[in-house]
């Protein structure tokens, strides 16, 4: 998984197309299993549509704003601790 991270950090501070290329052959062979869930005609224009989607993702992604592991678990927690609070006031 640092891999991909690591090139997305080259993508977006040096505009490093190589890695973009090579962040779009890992998503490869997921794109293609997701195309085989759709008929046949829509796979041309999906496929197009993933890999402007992954892109897109790339360039944009916040990888400094990600909650780790235990920020995620403990935020899942609070959340359904409010959820879990709200029920019982109603």
């Amino acid at each position: 998984m640092s891999k991909i991270i690591d090139l997305t950090k080259k993508v977006q501070s040096h505009d490093d197309n190589e890695s973009l290329e090579t962040v779009l052959n890992l998503f490869e062979p997921k794109i293609r299993a997701s195309l085989r869930q759709t008929s046949l005609q829509e796979q041309s224009d999906l496929y197009q549509e993933l890999k402007i989607k992954v892109i897109e993702v790339v360039r944009k992604y916040d990888y400094d704003n990600t909650y780790g592991f235990w920020e995620f678990t403990d935020r899942l927690k609070e959340e359904h601790a409010v959820e879990h609070t709200n029920k019982e006031t109603s």
